[in-house]
């Protein structure tokens, strides 16, 4: 059944937007280019797309200003703009707060939206999202050349509405004539040529970098690299420039990708669940332990280069050596921490001891967390929220301590070392309130 289609005020213009689905997490979806929320019913790609997200989330839909049902509007319409508009239409479908997935141009205002509005914004998928579209000294790169002349002369020479940006991105879905009929209805529903060549043009000068340092949120970026519509250097420059942030890459074509089951909505249920729908990953529930090594920048710059390189190697052994004493798995080493995982989460627990109580004996400090939850078998490692929950967790503690969320002792009953209340803590990019304890010393 189509949602209704609705309207806010975001200042003094009209924005249209529909609300579908169920469940206690919000998805706040801003697709790319000119949009008609009506007509983009009749392609069973996307609505199937929206259907299935709206399966594990309320999910929210907007046509940007401009655009499809909302106001038509003048002069270019800035990042800031776009992520105010945002807001608006979660206040309208009454979304405390959310997850923002945007494309292109769509994605560039779900970045200044969590960097205006961080209390807000719990995470960004972002699907060919680039900082801007502007070449200079700074940044490189931006959409490809012959991608930005195709877009131009579809909207400047008689080809909008003939569904002639199906030939970039449609696969072969898009070679489907009734996927070409429907498409061709939504472009001429979604825009007119002069305001199609409008939206390009806002697209081409917006520029989300002065709102890169004030993103503290998870950002997972997709790119599909049998598109050619951005350069994938520009993806990593962004991921590069952001505090949390990952890219994925995936083969095929746009409208290949996220038809239901696909490995669009896969990232995505991963993103939010830690979980995927195709059913082709394998899960289990195991315990995390992640390790970060406090001071690392001060000690390597007051002890030099080659102390800090033994002092280093002589901390991964001592880690190596506990999780080997205590059952876990290396997963991963991003420079001086360990992520690992466990069978047992007083397993995790009595090696994360262990690594406190060697390393203060050698004057090292660690921080450390511990969580338990369920977690997607991905290329030989671990994905999902409780990873991310896991690093947040370690993240929270102070120098020689180790936190451990209330999923994990309840794990362990009668079976782990002496703790004590660490309080009730929010995790950044995590819905809700989390209990922690502080691992103490035997007794």
């Amino acid at each position: 059944m189509r949602p209704e289609t609705r309207f806010t005020k975001s200042d003094d213009v009209y924005v249209a937007y529909s609300v579908l689905g169920v469940g206690d997490r919000n998805v706040v979806v801003s697709l790319a280019g000119p949009t008609h929320l009506e007509a983009m019913w009749e392609i069973p790609e996307l609505a199937g797309f929206l259907e299935q997200l709206s399966t594990i989330a309320r999910v929210a839909v907007f046509d940007k200003r401009g655009v499809g049902l909302s106001d038509r509007v003048s002069g270019d319409v800035d990042v800031a703009t776009g992520a105010a508009d945002i807001i608006a239409v979660m206040d309208a479908a009454e979304f405390e707060t959310a997850v923002l997935v945007g494309g292109i141009d769509g994605g560039l205002a779900c970045l200044a939206a969590a960097a205006l509005y961080p209390e807000r914004v719990l995470g960004i998928v972002g699907n060919e999202l680039v900082a801007t579209f502007i070449r200079d000294e700074d940044h490189p790169y931006g959409l490809i050349p012959e991608t930005v002349q195709a877009l131009q002369s579809i909207s400047t020479e008689g080809g909008w509405g003939e569904a002639r940006t199906l030939d970039m991105f449609g696969g072969q879905i898009g070679r489907d004539a009734r996927v070409v009929g429907a498409w061709q209805r939504w472009e001429r529903m979604a825009a007119t040529p002069t305001t199609a060549a409008w939206s390009l043009r806002s697209m081409l000068a917006a520029d989300a970098r002065p709102f890169l340092a004030d993103v503290h949120v998870p950002v997972l970026l997709l790119h599909v690299k049998d598109v050619p519509l951005v350069d994938v250097r520009a993806v990593h420059w962004l991921a590069d420039h952001l505090e949390d942030a990952r890219v994925v890459e995936l083969g095929g074509s746009f409208l290949d990708l996220i038809v239901a089951g696909g490995p669009v909505l896969d990232e995505l249920e991963d993103f939010l669940l830690g979980t995927r729908v195709s059913g082709g990953t394998r899960r289990e529930l195991v315990a995390m332990l992640v390790t970060d090594l406090c001071g690392s920048t001060e000690t390597a710059a007051r002890v030099g280069e080659d102390a800090w390189r033994r002092l280093l190697e002589d901390h991964r052994r001592v880690v190596r050596e506990a999780l080997t004493r205590h059952g876990g798995r290396e997963i991963d080493t991003a420079g001086d921490g360990f992520l690992a995982t466990f069978r047992l989460a007083s397993q995790a627990m009595s090696c994360a001891a262990d690594i406190r109580d060697r390393c203060q004996a050698d004057g090292v400090a660690v921080r450390q967390g511990v969580h338990a939850g369920e977690v997607s078998l991905v290329d030989g490692g671990v994905a999902g929220q409780a990873v991310h929950a896991t690093a947040r967790v370690a993240a929270l503690a102070a120098a020689g301590e180790v936190l451990v969320s209330d999923t994990a002792l309840m794990l362990a009953p009668g079976h782990h070392l002496p703790v004590e209340p660490a309080g009730t803590r929010t995790l950044r990019g995590l819905p809700g309130r989390w209990r922690l304890h502080r691992l103490g010393v035997p007794q």
